[in-house]
C-alpha cells in the first residue's frame, strides 16, 4: 500500500484526484501496519499503542476516497475547501477521543483483550462516537461506491473498463466494514485491513495494465470537462454517450438522463442539426442561437472515432462559438453594400434585391414598381459651390427621402447624382404618386452649406410590372430611365411614367 501511495503521488501534476488517492493508500498501509502489530503484541498496554497508531490513519481513509472517487467521476468542481473541512470535522473529532485511549477512554469503553478466537485481539465497548465513526466510514464508502457504478453506465465504451477497476476496487473496503460492524464473520479478527489491502491490489492492477490514473483525470476532467468549445459523444447508433458542461451551455434542455438514448429523441427540438448526423457529413456546418440581444452562431464540425481496427466506434461532433466572427462578416457585408457617401445600398446590392423581388413577385403574384431620379442641376452646383456643396445635398436628399419611403422600400445610388428607389407590393399608379411626394418634398428642401442655401430640383420616371408580366432586371431598369428621361426633355422637375407594355 505504501509502494501505490508513492507511485499514485508522483502522479499528482495531473491533479488533485491523484493527491487524495496517494493520502488514503498512506492510510491504508498505517491501518494496515497498526492491526498487523496489534494482533502480534501479548500486552494491554502494548495493544492499546497500535490501537492509538491505526487511528492516524483510518480516521482519513472514507473522506480522502470519497473526494478520490469525486475526483474521477468527473465532479471535481464539487471539490472546495468548504467541503474538504466539512468532511473532517467528524475524522477530526474521532481521531483526538481515540487518543485518549488508556487515560479518559472516551472512544474506546472498558478497553481489554478478547482471547476467545484463534488471536488475542482489542475489545471494547462501543458507545455512541463509535457508531457514528461506523455511520461517517459507511456513508462515505456508500457514496462513493454509488458514484463509481453510475459511472460506469454513463461512460463511453472505451473507458467503461476504467470505471470497472474502480468499481470493483471499492467494493471489498465496504462489504468488509459492514460485515465485521454486523458481526456477520466467524471469526473476531477483523476483516478490514485485508479488504482495503484487496481494494488496493486491484486499483495497482489498474494503474499498470490500463493506465487508469493517467487517462482518466487527465482526459476527462482536466481536458474534456473544462473546453470552450461544446463536444458531444455519440456511439455507433448515434446513441449519447457523453457531452461535457460548454455543450450544456449551448444547448440547456440537455441533460445526463439522455446518456443512452438516441440522440435523434434530443434533436427533435433542434431539426436542423439532423441532417449533419444522419449523413455523416465531416465538412463545417451552422448552427444559430437565438438570443436576446445578439444571436450565436456556432461552427459544427463531425469527426469519426476509430477502434483498433480502423473501424468506427462512433462520433465526436464538436460545437465552436464564431459569433464574432460573424457578426463582422456581416459588418463587412453591409459596408460592401453600401454607398460610402449617402449610406444608402449601392448598384450591385441593389441589383441583388430587385432579383430577389422580381422572382417572389413570379412565385407569389404582386406588383411592385421602381423609380429613378436624376438631378437637374447638380452639375451648377458643383461647379458654383464646389464638390463637397454637392456632397452635401446629396446627403440631404436621401434624408428627406427616407422620412417618406416606407420600411420595405429599398433606395441606392447608381453613381453621381442617379438613385433607384424599389417599391415592393406597389403597382405603378402607388408608385407615381410617391415619385410626386418626392419631387414636392424636394422642391421644400433647402440645404445649408458653407453660408449658401441650395435648392435642388429632380426629373422622375417610373416603370411597374405585375405577376403577369414577365420581365427582366434589365427591362425594369430601361423603362424607367426612358422615363425619367422623357421628365428630363420636358423641362424637369416632373414626374413621367412607362406602363409594362410600353417600351
Amino acid at each position: 500500500m505504501l509502494g501505490l501511495s508513492i507511485f499514485a503521488w508522483r502522479r499528482k501534476d495531473i491533479g488533485r484526484p491523484a493527491i487524495f488517492l496517494s493520502i488514503c493508500l498512506a492510510c491504508v498501509a498505517i491501518y494496515s501496519f497498526g492491526y498487523g502489530m496489534e494482533i502480534a503484541s501479548d500486552t494491554l498496554t502494548s495493544v492499546m499503542f497500535w490501537v492509538r497508531f491505526q487511528h492516524w490513519g483510518i480516521q482519513l481513509l472514507a473522506p480522502t476516497w470519497l473526494l478520490f472517487s469525486l475526483g474521477v467521476t468527473g465532479h471535481n468542481k464539487h471539490i472546495t475547501t468548504k467541503l474538504i473541512i466539512v468532511l473532517s470535522i467528524i475524522p477530526v473529532y474521532l481521531f483526538l477521543t481515540s487518543q485518549t485511549l488508556g487515560w479518559l477512554n472516551l472512544a474506546h469503553h472498558n478497553p481489554r483483550i478478547d482471547t476467545s478466537g484463534a488471536f488475542p485481539v482489542f475489545a471494547y465497548d462501543r458507545n455512541l462516537f463509535n457508531y457514528i465513526a461506523i455511520g461517517y466510514y459507511s456513508l462515505c464508502l456508500g457514496i462513493s461506491t454509488i458514484l463509481f457504478l453510475i459511472m460506469f453506465f454513463r461512460t463511453a465504451p472505451s473507458f467503461r473498463k476504467h470505471a470497472s477497476i474502480y468499481l470493483i476496487g471499492s467494493l471489498p473496503p465496504w462489504l468488509g466494514a459492514v460485515l465485521h460492524n454486523l458481526n456477520l464473520l466467524p471469526t473476531n479478527l477483523d476483516i478490514s485491513p485485508l479488504a482495503l489491502g484487496l481494494g488496493g491490489m486491484i486499483l495497482a492492477y489498474g494503474f499498470f495494465k490500463f493506465r487508469i490514473l493517467d487517462l482518466i483525470p487527465l482526459a476527462r476532467d482536466v481536458v474534456f470537462e473544462n473546453m470552450d468549445a461544446g463536444i458531444l459523444i455519440l456511439d455507433q447508433k448515434d446513441r449519447i454517450i457523453d457531452f461535457n458542461p460548454a455543450l450544456q451551455d449551448i444547448f440547456p434542455d440537455l441533460n445526463f438522463s439522455l446518456i443512452g438514448s438516441s440522440v435523434y429523441d434530443f434533436l427533435v427540438n433542434h431539426p436542423t442539426l439532423s441532417p449533419l448526423i444522419k449523413d455523416n457529413q465531416s465538412e463545417n456546418g451552422e448552427y444559430k442561437v437565438p438570443n436576446e440581444h445578439s444571436d450565436l452562431y456556432y461552427r459544427v464540425s463531425l469527426s469519426p472515432i476509430s477502434g483498433r481496427d480502423q473501424r468506427s466506434i462512433g462520433k465526436v461532433i464538436s460545437f465552436i462559438d464564431f459569433s464574432l466572427q460573424k457578426q463582422l462578416m456581416k459588418k463587412l457585408e453591409q459596408v460592401a453594400a453600401l454607398d460610402g457617401l449617402t449610406g444608402v445600398y449601392n448598384r450591385q446590392h441593389f441589383d441583388k434585391c430587385v432579383t430577389n423581388e422580381l422572382s417572389r413577385l413570379q412565385r407569389y403574384g404582386g406588383a411592385l414598381s421602381l423609380i429613378m431620379l436624376d438631378l437637374d442641376n447638380f452639375k451648377y452646383i458643383n461647379d458654383t459651390y464646389g464638390h463637397e456643396a454637392g456632397d452635401v445635398a446629396l446627403v440631404g436628399l436621401v434624408k428627406s427621402f427616407r422620412k417618406i419611403m416606407r420600411e420595405s422600400d429599398l433606395i441606392a445610388r447608381f453613381g453621381g447624382d442617379e438613385f433607384m428607389i424599389l417599391l415592393p407590393q406597389t403597382d405603378l399608379a402607388a408608385g407615381c404618386v410617391l415619385a410626386e411626394r418626392m419631387r414636392l418634398n424636394l422642391r421644400e428642401l433647402s440645404i445649408d452649406c458653407n453660408d449658401q442655401v441650395l435648392n435642388l430640383r429632380a426629373s422622375f420616371g417610373v416603370s411597374g410590372v405585375d405577376s403577369n408580366a414577365l420581365i427582366s432586371v434589365k427591362d425594369l431598369y430601361r423603362r424607367a430611365d426612358q422615363a425619367m428621361y422623357q421628365a428630363k426633355n420636358l423641362g424637369g422637375d416632373r414626374v413621367c411614367h412607362l406602363y409594362p407594355d410600353e417600351s
